[in-house]
């Protein structure tokens, strides 16, 4: 016979994340600043997620086995060329999207809508566009407690410099527009 969680009121409510209380972040990631990619909003769900921002709020921090997080756009907004060292799930809650596929946007291109899901596999370079004219929200799920890090296509590094922002080997991400600047020996 298998054990089953029982719950008081107050501990489930804990577990709830509410669409409308998501809290963003919009400055989570090294291309933030990119024009085309300055107005995505980022959410940290379930787990710790990929977020390159310390300070990115994390709904529920309790190990899983998987991560969900999202993204927010409005029109024409794109999130860069990254991979993944998990595999990662997408089902689009709403809006009309472009999946770019490969290290330059230019292997495969795929158009979904609301209620369709995308499964990327793992080290894929993929980027994805709000090609619709609202906003959209996609949900993301990433496998494992630990999901890894984001890698990035080589040109989203260069247009990030122009902008002041610097990621570090070990995540850290520094932005000189605030006076930061990269610690001696990193």
């Amino acid at each position: 016979m298998s054990e089953t969680a029982s719950f008081a009121h107050s501990n489930i409510q804990n577990r709830i994340v509410r669409y409308i209380e998501l809290k963003p972040c919009t400055d989570a990631f090294i291309d933030t600043r990119t024009p085309g990619s300055d107005k995505k909003e980022n959410f940290t769900i379930i787990g710790p997620g990929v977020s390159e921002n310390p300070n990115q709020h994390v709904h529920i921090a309790e190990a899983h086995g998987f991560n969900i997080g999202g993204a927010r756009q409005p029109p024409r907004c794109t999130n860069s060329q990254h991979s993944h060292e998990t595999a990662e799930v997408f089902y689009v809650h709403s809006g009309q999207w472009r999946f770019d596929m490969g290290e330059h946007a230019d292997d495969a291109h795929v158009h979904l809508n609301p209620g369709d899901l995308i499964s990327i596999p793992t080290n894929a370079f993929r980027g994805f566009t709000n090609i619709g004219e609202e906003s959209g929200f996609l949900w993301a799920i990433l496998g494992g407690d630990d999901p890894g890090s984001v890698l990035w296509a080589p040109k989203v590094f260069d247009l990030a410099s122009e902008y002041g922002l610097i990621l570090l080997e070990d995540g850290m991400l520094i932005d000189t527009n605030k006076g930061e600047t990269i610690p001696e020996g990193k």
